[in-house]
């Protein structure tokens, strides 16, 4: 007889209990199946398409002219020099057939520093904008462009010496439509974050040299973009640039390419809260992006295409909810019937513990050692990317770009 403290079951309750430990535990292997793809097995499938069938490019055409399109918002302390580094591209061979600063409602006295630029090299243009966002700056130069390849950057990128040469090469194979550089921070060790952001850069540019070489390659940056005029199409003024443009161009049956000679360097990471504001917003526009192209990137018509926009991007921004899922179906296993799910709960909040402990340590004015500050980064990016897809759920849209200062932090 059953006692009070111990009831028993009934047929279809004992029934129930490992159906419910079935059911967690293809949860967790499911969660776990999908972060090491997308960080394991992923790469290594590009790495075998790579080289049994890489993609080789044909200089059948003539260097294209080019269109440079620096988009600006209140940027007078450094316009005059990011001018100046683009022009100096034609002693390497570029042909600039002119170079654009679309001024996004600046206030500064950017349109003024502009102009008078603009008097003494013709090739030089103003577009002075209402305030509406960079993309709708961008889609203004669009529309003034004569250039057969239109470069985007922004103020704060230095191309080194061939880069515009070197990308502009790319256009010879007329089956490309879009291409990007090598972006590569300045000072990278000045800060634990800018190192950080530096470690995952690397492992981006190897995944995009990769995809690349298997004709797969669908993600850019947007600092050093280049894009074929008659391969554009507007972009809504919600979403980047960098995000719709080279999917636009897979949809047209186009390449992306990934040229790692053509190399740039901009300003790094300057602490965590930018960090953490930068990858949430661009996160949150590139979701919104790539949730909008899968049915016209849909596996039976482009199969290249979506296997890459679902391995690179939506599932990489899914890790945070991929590792909760993970984390809490362990643990509920492991507190009912099967101990050895402990460990997955036990790593995760080592991890927790390692970069709260680093952010103590960095908010203290001390840098924290390398494997705190790496803890202390990937908590902070994936939380952001967790804050991206609350933001794509509850429709949040973010229009308008803006550079803001952060206080350099260790």
């Amino acid at each position: 007889m059953a006692s009070p403290c111990h009831p028993r079951l009934t047929a279809e309750e004992t029934a129930e209990v490992p159906f419910v430990a079935m059911l967690l535990a293809v949860t967790f292997w499911v969660a776990t199946a999908l972060l090491a793809w997308v960080y394991v097995g992923y790469p290594l499938v590009l790495v075998a398409v790579a080289r049994l069938r890489p993609i080789r490019l044909s200089a059948v055409l003539s260097r294209p002219d080019l269109t440079i399109v620096i988009a600006a918002y209140n940027e007078a302390a450094q316009i005059a020099e990011r001018v100046a580094n683009v022009f100096a591209q034609e002693s390497s061979g570029a042909r600039l057939a002119e170079v654009i600063v679309a001024s996004d409602g600046s206030t500064d006295g950017t349109d003024a520093l502009v102009g008078n630029l603009a008097r003494q090299e013709p090739r030089l243009h103003l577009l002075s904008l209402p305030r509406g966002g960079q993309t709708a700056a961008q889609h203004a130069a669009f529309k003034a462009a004569s250039g057969d390849v239109l470069v985007l950057t922004d103020a704060e990128t230095r191309y080194e010496n061939d880069c515009l040469a070197r990308l502009s090469d790319a256009f010879r194979d007329p089956r490309v439509g879009c291409a990007t550089g090598r972006l590569e921070w300045r000072d990278e060790q000045a800060t634990a974050t800018a190192a950080n952001e530096g470690t995952y850069w690397r492992y981006e540019r190897r995944i995009r040299d990769l995809e690349s070489q298997a004709g797969l390659l669908t993600a850019v940056t947007g600092a050093l973009l280049a894009v074929r005029r008659s391969s554009y199409r507007p972009v809504p003024l919600t979403a980047s640039m960098d995000h719709l443009l080279p999917l636009y161009v897979r949809e047209q049956g186009g390449l992306v390419v990934y040229v790692p000679d053509a190399i740039a360097n901009d300003r790094p990471i300057s602490g965590l809260r930018e960090q953490y504001r930068n990858r949430s917003r661009t996160a949150t526009r590139g979701i919104a992006a790539n949730l909008s192209m899968i049915w016209r990137l849909n596996p039976l018509r482009h199969p290249g295409a979506a296997f890459a926009v679902w391995s690179h991007k939506l599932l990489r921004w899914a890790t945070p909810w991929l590792c909760a899922t993970a984390v809490l179906s362990a643990t509920v296993l492991a507190l009912t019937s099967h101990g050895a799910y402990a460990v997955v709960p036990l790593i995760a909040a080592i991890g927790i513990v390692a970069g709260v402990t680093g952010d103590v340590i960095a908010n203290r004015g001390h840098r924290p050692p390398r494997p705190l500050a790496l803890a202390r980064a990937l908590l902070v990016v994936n939380l952001a990317f967790a804050r991206a897809w609350v933001n794509v759920v509850i429709g949040r849209q973010i229009e308008t770009w803006h550079r803001t200062e952060w206080r350099a932090r260790s």
